[in-house]
């Protein structure tokens, strides 16, 4: 731990970091509540007792070894690593019986006897005619780690001789430490109970697929009973044609620069990821490289490290715009609603209904994606670490699958009071919609019911909207006092490569509130300068109050906070100390004010900039960057992103623990090129998850609610039957009043501005719309 420990520039036994780890979740909340920095005086002790119990070299204790000079082969002092004392000699190779091809398949067995993982290349072992791979743990002569070592060797080869000829090279060490070798590491694994079931439900997926577009194909555009058209729901025609479909543009607003923003804020995602992913699982295969600190400043005190760490804050842009979306369409409902008397029962459904969907809509593909990749990857392929990576993720998902599916994983598993890590759950990442399903459940109502109905008190009516932006401003202002309060008494710095504290701080819905609230209250601005009442007057006003000059300074305004936001963050990691801090809080580039003022406002800053931006774009002003994020090619991406999102972190992993060319380097070609692969791997499958259970599903979801509301229709048609003349009014969206009898039949009768419409077929339908305006209070038909 620094310099001054007695380990300082040895080798570390691999026992005392499982010993100290162990101890110090048992007793570092009790040195040091709620400080990070617990671990050091509780490990310190426990490693030192350990270096002397084991007898391990330290430079202290003069027991390192000596180096010898690479030419002259003669001792040139006292070094910190004794596996350097191999270089200069003469080293003996194990004896495997190999072809030229089998040798170049096979790791260097030299590096191996330096202390590093060496795997070789398996794949290609693999494919190549009479050999197989097979993978060494050995402690090797002069360490006191485990590394791993990947020889190619025909198939004939046995575990013992492939052990025995290890040992041939060094008999007085590896008789005190044998090697162990395991040639079934590229055997795949079948396929368990779960499994099958598993695998046969989305096969019976794709069957449905197959005979609902060829029954949609025969019938055409005939409408069919339910059976039928729940067949039908699953029509790949259909739902392709509804994935590339082009949006259109509101009316008064328009919102199809959201589809932009989502996207790109995803493609930032995957790249964020992607640094994090190369080098976790390049830290499973290649552990002694990564703590190589030459290695992780090649990229960490780069100034580019900015981009990748503040992939963080594209999670904040889908909550600014899921609290837009959520206030936009649900504030449309709400209005419909109004038209009608409310009772207290129809309310409480109308919000049971608004979780009931929301679950509905999320839960089929989380669940395709959850039990896909704990049943069924597993057994797909298999590599010296695949099974070590997708064991962990098997364990992971039996204890927490069910904390997943529900939104729970942001509370269980309950993180290290000492330092906030928390146990994995099993699809990563998706701590983000268990925050945004909190706050649609307990915080969007709120706004809602205060902004629309008062509180449902008839004396507080005339200051709804007043209300609700009053709510939404003490939301964020609490939401911003308790990220400083929590900053402080959790000792959290800055949130990337396990720095920060991840549970008390990174997954709390009351600390990443201020980005969805934001949200609300400019859906809610837009609505209400949409709405029948108001007509189209009040965008256009709007509008007039924004002139080219205001629009510009919003923009401005937005792309300084957002760069002011991202860009310093390289100045954290760029310090002059030799170990970055991406594990500790010791050497940052900032100071502990400054840190503090940063995780207080950051996301609050982050959700007003966005305020700022989408004003204006959606008003169709700035029509450079309008067009930009209104594009079409926008589209297809957006409707994707949450498959997108739900497979970008489990692809990776099977792709980097299932291929050769693993590198614990960075180089940023290569990093980018594993970005562009890991986008198009995840947006194809979330494609295939997309026609395959989402559109279905979704469909099926529409299906079901549409045949409940029929039949509550018909039920409320029968109870209130109002006789009215045929020259009886109905009001239209533009404010002007048409005679029924001047509607043509199956014209379209429109009562709102949504996109749901009703025939005039049967003439009882519009009689029922008439009878409900007719119902309608005075003082609620403007």
């Amino acid at each position: 731990l620094g310099p001054d420990s007695p380990i300082y520039g040895c080798s570390c036994h691999e026992e005392l970091h499982s010993d100290a780890w162990e101890t110090v979740y048992e007793l570092a909340p009790i040195v040091s509540p709620g400080s990070n920095l617990a671990y050091i005086p509780v490990a310190r002790p426990i490693v030192m007792q350990r270096i002397e119990q084991c007898n391990i070299p330290t430079q202290k204790n003069g027991m390192c070894p000596p180096m010898h000079d690479a030419a002259a082969n003669q001792v040139v002092g006292v070094v910190a690593d004794p596996a350097i004392s191999v270089q200069g000699t003469t080293i003996t190779i194990p004896k495997l019986n190999q072809s030229s091809s089998m040798v170049e398949y096979s790791a260097p067995y030299e590096r191996v006897l330096e202390g590093f993982d060496e795997y070789g290349w398996f794949n290609p072992c693999e494919e190549l005619s009479g050999a197989k791979y097979c993978l060494a743990s050995l402690q090797a002569p002069g360490n006191f780690m485990q590394v791993r070592y990947g020889v190619c060797v025909p198939t004939d080869s046995k575990e013992v001789g492939i052990a025995q000829a290890i040992t041939d090279t060094a008999p007085e060490h590896y008789e005190k430490n044998p090697p162990k070798v395991d040639c079934s590491v590229m055997t795949k694994r079948p396929l368990g109970i779960g499994g099958i079931i598993v695998a046969s439900i989305l096969a019976l997926f794709l069957a449905l697929v197959v005979v609902g577009t060829l029954v949609k194909q025969f019938r055409g555009s005939r409408r069919g009973g339910f059976a039928v058209e729940a067949i039908e729901s699953f029509d790949f025609v259909g739902n392709w044609h509804y994935l590339m479909a082009k949006p259109q543009s509101g009316k008064g607003v328009d919102l199809r620069s959201l589809n932009g923003l989502r996207a790109v804020s995803m493609f930032w995602v995957i790249l964020g990821h992607t640094l994090t992913y190369i080098i976790w699982i390049g830290g499973i295969a290649y552990p002694g490289r990564l703590v190589n600190p030459n290695n992780i400043n090649m990229v960490v005190k780069k100034w580019f490290i900015s981009i990748y760490s503040g992939g963080f804050f594209a999670v904040d842009t889908f909550f600014f715009l899921s609290g837009l979306l959520v206030a936009f369409l649900a504030s449309r409902e709400i209005e419909k609603r109004k038209q009608r008397r409310l009772t207290v029962r129809g309310e409480i459904q109308f919000w049971v209904m608004y979780v009931v969907n929301r679950f509905l809509r999320l839960l089929p593909v989380f669940a395709a994606v959850l039990f896909f990749f704990w049943m069924v990857a597993p057994s797909l392929s298999a590599s010296p670490f695949w099974q070590h990576n997708w064991d962990k993720h098997s364990e992971d998902c039996a204890k927490y699958w069910w904390a997943d599916l529900f939104f729970l994983n942001n509370f269980i598993p309950v993180g290290n009071p000492a330092d906030g890590l928390a146990p994995t759950t099993c699809v990563g990442g998706t701590w983000y919609l268990a925050v945004d399903m909190q706050l649609y459940i307990f915080v969007a109502p709120i706004i809602l019911i205060a902004w629309h109905h008062g509180f449902y008190l008839q004396s507080l009516t005339r200051y709804r909207k007043s209300m609700g932006f009053s709510l939404v401003t003490v939301m964020s202002l609490v939401s911003v006092g308790l990220a400083c309060y929590t900053t402080i008494k959790k000792d959290v710095w800055l949130q990337y490569f396990g720095e920060g504290n991840f549970y008390y701080y990174y997954v709390k819905p009351w600390i990443r509130a201020p980005p969805y609230v934001l949200g609300l209250l400019l859906g809610l601005i837009f609505h209400h300068c949409t709405a029948e009442e108001l007509g189209k007057s009040r965008m256009e006003y709007l509008k007039k109050q924004f002139p080219k000059w205001a629009c510009v300074l919003a923009l401005t305004f937005s792309v300084g906070i957002l760069s002011a936001l991202v860009f310093p963050i390289a100045s954290y990691f760029n310090t002059e100390y030799e170990v970055p801090p991406i594990t500790t809080t010791h050497s940052a580039g900032w100071s502990r004010d400054g840190v503090i003022a940063y995780n207080t406002v950051k996301f609050f800053a982050w959700g007003l900039a966005l305020f700022a931006l989408v004003l204006p774009t959606a008003m169709g002003r700035l029509a450079i960057v309008t067009e930009l994020l209104s594009g079409h090619i926008w589209g297809p991406f957006a409707k994707l992103t949450y498959g997108a999102y739900l497979i970008h972190m489990l692809y990776p992993q099977a792709l980097l623990t299932s291929t050769d060319n693993n590198t614990a380097y960075y180089h940023s070609g290569n990093t980018l090129g594993m970005w562009l692969i890991f986008t198009l791997g995840s947006y194809f499958w979330a494609a295939i998850l997309f026609l395959v259970v989402e559109a279905p599903f979704g469909n099926l979801q529409k299906l079901i609610m549409s045949t409940i509301a029929r039949g509550s229709s018909k039920g409320d048609n029968a109870t209130p039957q109002v006789k009215r003349k045929v020259t009886d009014m109905v009001q239209g969206v533009d404010g002007t009043v048409t005679q029924v009898s001047q509607i043509p039949m199956n014209s379209v009768v429109c009562v709102d501005e949504s996109e749901t419409c009703q025939r005039r077929t049967p003439r009882i339908q519009a009689e029922h719309e008439m009878a409900a305006f007719a119902s309608t209070p005075p003082r609620d038909r403007r």
